[in-house]
């Protein structure tokens, strides 16, 4: 199972504590890493034993590998030449894949936890469910009960030819672009939300919808779903308020207009320059 499914989703522990378990702690925003030689790990549970602070809102995330995986809070200031705090886009461009969707994971837990201490439907306090198998939160009132949720938003690579449309946000850095990005509405189907975003954006209409990939966006609780659509009619115009600037680029025009990392919106870039 281990070799096959490298992280199960559990409410309790699925292993004997050990000292290698995950620990995924964040203060504020940012999340706790050890550092050795240059290189920034998630701390296990033998590296937190002698740093003497206080973890709040702990939660078993499931395991990994083998290990469990626990995420929480920190209030206590750490002082540690090894230990250091990071925001999880700085941490996407400094470890692996595995170790970044986990820790998009523990982000995405605590934020659900902290957004649900009372009832949206009565405001009394609500309490964590005792269950192995149901993560919930539970009004200790009315009984109203939440769920873990996430947001869709879609992101496309669109193409004409030998071109790909880059668009520049106006919250992007100068000079940076990236695909078109969108949330989904209600009731609305992925392939749906790809049109609609795509003309609202950049004015022009788009066919040969395809799957790409999806990925955990915890900013602060998305699942980008990542397409690819080809350019069927229209100029572009920008919408002027998301939409500073876009244009059809080349494949010699883009190194350089956007930032690698493992992101979708990079992985949907770089697909287009390993195939055109």
């Amino acid at each position: 199972m281990e070799d096959y499914i490298l992280f199960q989703p559990s409410v309790k522990p699925l292993h004997r504590e050990d000292k290698g378990d995950f620990l995924f702690l964040f203060k504020g925003s940012q999340l706790m890493v050890c550092k050795e030689k240059g290189n920034l790990f998630i701390p296990r549970r033998k590296d937190i034993l002698d740093l003497n602070v206080s973890i709040y809102n702990i939660q078993c995330m499931g395991a990994y590998s083998g290990y469990n995986c626990h995420c929480g809070e920190l209030v206590d200031k750490v002082d540690e030449r090894h230990i250091d705090f990071v925001d999880l886009r700085t941490l996407s461009k400094t470890v692996d894949k595995d170790t970044y969707l986990l820790a998009t994971k523990a982000n995405l837990l605590l934020n659900w936890l902290k957004l649900n201490q009372h009832c949206g439907k009565c405001g009394s306090k609500m309490y964590i469910k005792d269950s192995k198998f149901e993560r919930a939160m539970v009004c200790s009132n009315c009984g109203n009960t939440t769920w873990p949720r996430t947001s869709p938003a879609i992101i496309v690579a669109v193409t004409k030819g030998d071109k790909l449309l880059l668009a520049h946000n106006r919250q992007f850095p100068d000079r940076r672009y990236s695909v078109i990005a969108g949330f989904v509405e209600y009731g609305e189907t992925f392939e749906e939300c790809v049109k609609r975003e795509v003309y609202e954006e950049v004015g022009i209409k788009v066919n040969n919808i395809k799957y790409f990939g999806s990925q955990p966006w915890p900013f602060p609780n998305s699942m980008m779903i990542g397409f690819t659509a080809d350019y069927l009619d229209g100029e572009i115009k920008v919408d002027g308020n998301e939409i500073a600037h876009a244009d059809w680029f080349s494949k010699e025009e883009i190194p350089g207009m956007y930032k690698k990392s493992i992101s979708i919106g990079s992985q949907l870039i770089e697909w287009f320059l390993r195939n055109h």
